[in-house]
C-alpha cells in the first residue's frame, strides 16, 4: 500500500463519515430523497466543472455502465439508508454499513471466481468487531418492529460491493474522474422523481442548505473519484474497508459540531478497526517503521 492508498481511504473515511453529521443537520428541514438528489446533482455538476466537456462522450458512450453504477453505488443505498433510517439506530446503521466488506468478499469471490484468504475473512471479523465496540450495546438496541429496517440497510450495504466489482470487472480503462462524474449523474436522473415527489415536505433553512452543500462537496464530489482511484490501485474488497473508519469520524464530527459524547470504547475500537485494515492491505508494522524513519 502506498501512502497516497492510505491517505485517500484516511480522507474517505472522513468524508463518509462527515455525511451522517451533515445528513442530521439537513434531516429536519429537507426530506431523505431532497438530500439524496440534491448531494449527486451538485457533486456532478461540480466534477463537471472540473472535468470539462469532455466527459460528456464518455458519458453518452459508457451510459449503460453508468446506469449500473447509478443504482447500486447511489441510488440503492441512498435510498434504502434513508428507508431504513426510520426504524433502526444510527449505531445499528453504522454497525451494518461496515457489513460491505463481507458482502464483497462473497461478491467478488462469486463474480471473479477469487476465493478470499484467511487473513482476509480474519480481517472483516476483526472490523466488525471494532465497528460493534465504537457503536457499543446501546447503538444496537432496535425495536421489535425495526427488521424490514434491517433487511433494507443489509441490502443497501452489499450493493456498493456489487458496485465496486463491476468497476474492477468492467471499467477499469474510464479514469477515476470519469467514473464518479458518471455514477453520479446517472444517480442524480434515477433520484429526481423521488426528489420531486417528496418535495413539498421541504422547508430549508440556512443550516439545511449549508449542509447539503457540504455533503456534496467533501463528502461526494472529492471523496468519490479518490473511492475510485483507491478500487483501482488495490480492489473491491480493500477499498469497500473505507466502511470501517466511518463510524469512528462519524463519533469524531459529532463530538466536535454537536457536542455528542465520545465512549472510552471509541479509542479500542480504532484499534480494531486499524489492525482490519493493515490485514487488508497487507500492511506490516515493519514498513510503517521503515517509511517513518526514512
Amino acid at each position: 500500500m502506498t501512502r497516497g492508498v492510505a491517505l485517500a481511504m484516511v480522507y474517505c473515511g472522513a468524508a463518509f463519515g462527515g455525511s451522517f453529521l451533515f445528513m442530521r443537520v439537513a434531516a429536519p428541514d429537507l426530506p431523505a430523497p431532497v438530500v439524496a438528489f440534491f448531494r449527486v446533482g451538485i457533486a456532478s455538476l461540480l466534477l463537471l466543472v472540473a472535468g470539462g466537456p469532455s466527459l460528456l462522450p464518455v458519458l453518452r458512450r459508457e451510459w449503460r455502465g453508468f446506469a449500473v453504477l447509478g443504482v447500486f453505488m447511489t441510488g440503492v443505498p441512498f435510498l434504502l439508508f434513508a428507508a431504513a433510517e426510520r426504524s433502526i439506530t444510527a449505531g445499528l446503521g453504522a454497525v451494518i454499513n461496515a457489513t460491505t466488506p463481507m458482502w464483497t468478499v462473497l461478491i467478488v469471490a462469486v463474480w471473479m471466481r477469487q476465493a478470499p484468504t484467511i487473513a482476509r475473512i480474519v480481517a472483516v471479523v476483526i472490523g466488525l468487531a471494532g465497528v460493534g465496540v465504537i457503536v457499543g450495546v446501546e447503538g444496537l438496541r432496535i425495536s421489535a418492529d425495526a427488521w424490514l429496517g434491517v433487511a433494507l440497510a443489509t441490502i443497501a450495504a452489499s450493493s456498493y460491493g456489487i458496485g465496486l466489482t463491476y468497476v474492477r470487472r468492467n471499467m477499469t480503462s474510464l479514469e477515476p474522474l470519469t467514473l464518479a462524474f458518471g455514477q453520479l449523474a446517472a444517480g442524480a436522473v434515477l433520484l429526481l422523481p423521488f426528489a420531486v415527489l417528496t418535495a413539498g415536505d421541504a422547508h430549508p433553512t440556512v443550516p439545511s442548505v449549508a449542509a447539503v452543500i457540504g455533503i456534496a462537496t467533501v463528502s461526494t464530489a472529492i471523496a468519490w473519484p479518490l473511492l475510485f482511484r483507491v478500487n483501482r490501485r488495490v480492489g473491491p474488497l480493500a477499498t469497500t474497508t473505507v466502511t470501517f473508519l466511518n463510524p469512528i469520524f462519524g463519533v469524531l464530527w459529532g463530538a466536535l459540531f454537536l457536542q455528542e459524547a465520545v465512549t472510552p470504547t471509541l479509542l479500542g475500537g480504532g484499534v480494531l478497526v486499524f489492525i482490519a485494515l493493515a490485514l487488508i492491505l497487507n500492511v506490516r508494522p515493519t514498513q510503517l517503521f521503515r517509511r517513518a524513519t526514512a
